[in-house]
């Protein structure tokens, strides 16, 4: 197979992986680093070992941070136990619907928040609501990491040929 082929194979991942920086059923940032280090290892990049190594590391810390920020976020808007163990209920059942939509992949989450704020404190409507923003800030910020990592990355292995 012709190596631009390959190098075009190899940027088609990337993008699927830019697009699951949004799209939480996709990996994300995971599998727009395991094309980049598939890509090392196969001698379709130039890029240093080094960079890679950085980029390993802020995808791992990416993955941590995608399950720590929205729960702190929850937590930091007013969130119970209740809240939180209600939005971790809503990822899954998210997850499990997203065939149905993207939106199911937000709703769900901010929705089992604030069912179980509502379960911790049922009279408390305006503190669950709050709760449950947290949970879409939370995503939201994730998200936003795992893009602008995804998008580097890409653009790296885009120009590595062109600045090596």
């Amino acid at each position: 197979m012709d190596d631009s082929v390959i190098k075009l194979l190899f940027l088609v991942i990337m993008i699927v992986g830019i697009l699951g920086a949004v799209i939480p059923v996709l990996p994300g940032a995971p599998l727009t680093f395991g094309a980049l280090i598939l890509a090392k290892i196969l001698h379709y990049s130039e890029i240093n070992w080094w960079i890679i190594g950085v980029f390993g590391f802020l995808t791992v810390l990416g993955i941590v941070l995608d399950y720590l920020i929205p729960i702190v976020a929850t937590r930091k808007m007013g969130g119970s136990k209740y809240g939180i163990w209600g939005m971790i209920i809503g990822v899954i059942i998210g997850i499990i619907f997203s065939p149905f939509g993207f939106v199911s992949l937000i709703i769900s989450p901010f929705l089992g928040a604030f069912i179980g704020e509502l379960i911790y404190d049922y009279k408390n409507h305006k503190r669950a609501f709050k709760a449950a923003l947290g949970s879409i800030f939370g995503y939201a910020l994730t998200s936003s990491y795992g893009l602008i990592l995804s998008l580097t990355m890409f653009i790296v292995f885009l120009f590595s040929d062109i600045i090596s």
